[in-house]
């Protein structure tokens, strides 16, 4: 168990964090405007058009050869496309791959509004409190998720949801209200707080899932009228797939069983599967299904599945992963009237809420 004194926690929360954004959108060419722009440090007049150039940034209009790096060092415009999006912090533009890296470094609490918004738009306060708590937990003990890429954390779900500036009020509030509060495990501990759509009626752990220390255990998240995330949309859900395809997806021939799962957690989701004779762990399993037909297709791991006529149809309940806050299951609780660390309790119970304050 890491333990961090107060001194390392505020140096934690202090120092900016470096995203990639955009990197979905592989942008070869793209409009930045800022208040100033920088080539290597010389000045640059705003906007620029910059491209993929031989070696390094082309900048049109730009006679002086190319720029290894383009920088804003304040708040920013990109315009990739049709697409247009808003940074705080500074922003550096290089080439890799062929295409422009854009990495946003950015204070963590200007960084969460956009989280909050895009993770749990249109939940109660108390609800988007603690969804503001749960990422800057997860926003502080993740910055080692993209080491080797040379940043911290990436724009997608692989991390969190990020759109830079984008944010309404109530995920403004959120964040303002419970600024540098984290979770902590029996109070000392800073481990990784992670969420999802709606568990189904059981949460699973991260050690389980993600073969990975996690803040809070597995808990049964129900209530007198039955499981808290019940109104989710994807609560219940069944999907489809030909047996052949589904076997090309799993790298696999198909010959024997589709679906045997050989063992499950206490909240019933598959953490090792055999497939067509393949055995293979849970994770696994539904990326190739991810890839191959879609993130949508498999909803979640809490799921079985029956074949008829060479098509196999899997049922299953919840959205998500199932580890850590079930947002809808919050939501639900939180129109009942309960607050943020109430809600947190139930989600983490072996954890409590810490104000970091310098």
């Amino acid at each position: 168990m890491t333990l961090l004194p107060t001194l390392a926690l505020l140096v934690l929360t202090a120092e900016p964090l470096q995203v990639r954004v955009l990197e979905r959108e592989k942008p070869q060419a793209l409009t930045l405007t800022a208040e100033r722009l920088e080539c290597d440090a010389a000045p640059l007049p705003s906007p620029a058009e910059l491209t993929v150039g031989a070696d390094g940034i082309a900048v049109k209009g730009r006679a002086a050869g190319r720029c290894a790096t383009v920088s804003s060092p304040g708040p920013s415009t990109v315009t990739v496309g049709e697409l247009t999006r808003r940074y705080p912090g500074t922003l550096a533009v290089s080439v890799e791959g062929g295409l422009l890296r854009l990495i946003n470094t950015v204070d963590v609490e200007a960084y969460l509004p956009s989280v909050v918004q895009a993770e749990l738009s249109g939940g109660a306060p108390a609800a988007l409190e603690a969804q503001a708590i749960v990422s800057r937990t997860f926003a502080l003990t993740g910055r080692n998720r993209h080491a080797r890429a040379g940043h911290h954390l990436c724009d997608l779900t692989h991390c969190q949801w990020y759109r830079g500036a984008e944010a309404d009020a109530a995920a403004v509030a959120a964040v303002k209200k419970t600024q540098g509060q984290v979770l902590m495990v029996g109070g000392i501990a800073l481990k990784p707080a992670f969420f999802h759509s709606s568990c189904g009626g059981h949460t699973s752990t991260a050690s389980d899932i993600f073969h990975e220390a996690g803040a809070g255990p597995a808990i049964k998240d129900t209530t007198k009228e039955g499981s808290a995330c019940r109104a989710a949309p994807d609560f219940e859900w069944s999907w489809q797939a030909d047996r052949v395809e589904l076997a090309k997806a799993l790298g696999a021939k198909p010959e024997g069983d589709a679906f045997v799962p050989l063992s499950r957690d206490k909240g019933g989701r598959v953490l090792e599967v055999s497939a067509f004779g393949k055995r293979m762990d849970g994770g696994e399993f539904s990326s190739r299904i991810g890839r191959a037909f879609g993130w949508q297709a498999l909803r979640s791991l809490k799921v079985t599945a029956e074949e008829v006529e060479n098509t196999v149809t899997f049922k299953g309940t919840g959205l998500g992963h199932g580890v850590g806050l079930c947002q809808h299951g919050a939501m639900a609780l939180a129109a009942k009237g309960w607050d943020a660390k109430r809600l947190l309790q139930r989600y983490f119970p072996d954890c409590q809420v810490r104000q970091v304050e310098e």
